[in-house]
């Protein structure tokens, strides 16, 4: 029995329907990954070159430096001055900030038991430009930040657990750990913790 005859062309009809369809679904995928592209270095540049707006949102009030080293889990000298402390506070995370001033040698023996063993502070070797700011960071308060220094600059970290002392078991978030010599013979810290978790409110 003899096959129907096919009109030429009729296979090849429905080609430029699939070549569309193909070419509006690559078109889609792109805007998307360009979509989320966008956003994320929308909210990279906010966070390194915050407006004024931003520098002032989400600071929750009613923060002290002694609720602060308490919720942070440090136990900052009695000897310390200028003591400030901040709470930041937003949908993807929040930031405590705690920030202090002792003579070097008890900044010393201060962070001595908050270091993990064999390890030890570094010297800040990628230092941000003068001026530079962020909104969750210690310009809040006044200070410049951290990161901006060299000399007399010197960097650690630890989270819960990191180490066997009291302190360190103490601490309740990795918390990045900024001490900074000044002027000789004393230094300033800076402990800067952040956590997906919402942290708890100073009391009104």
């Amino acid at each position: 029995m003899s096959r129907p005859e096919v009109p030429a062309g009729a296979g090849q009809r429905e080609q430029p329907w699939r070549r569309r369809l193909a070419v509006g679904a690559w078109v889609f995928s792109g805007l998307c990954v360009l979509s989320v592209l966008g956003t994320a270095l929308m909210v990279m540049y906010g966070l390194r070159y915050p407006t004024e707006d931003q520098k002032k949102c989400c600071w929750e009030q009613n923060v002290t430096p002694e609720w602060m080293a308490k919720t942070m889990g440090f136990q900052v000298p009695g000897t310390a001055t200028d003591r400030r402390a901040g709470l930041h506070t937003n949908a993807q995370y929040d930031v405590a900030l705690l920030a202090f001033t002792l003579p070097t040698a008890e900044a010393d023996r201060f962070l001595k038991p908050l270091q993990p063993e064999g390890t030890q502070l570094v010297r800040n070797a990628h230092p941000k430009k003068p001026g530079y700011t962020r909104s969750d960071g210690f310009s809040h308060l006044g200070l410049p930040e951290p990161e901006t220094f060299v000399d007399g600059m010197r960097i650690g970290g630890l989270c819960r657990g990191d180490t066997k002392t009291p302190q360190g078991q103490a601490v309740q978030f990795c918390t990045d750990i900024y001490a900074h010599e000044f002027q000789p013979g004393t230094t300033r810290i800076y402990l800067w913790a952040g956590s997906d978790a919402a942290i708890d409110k100073p009391p009104a």
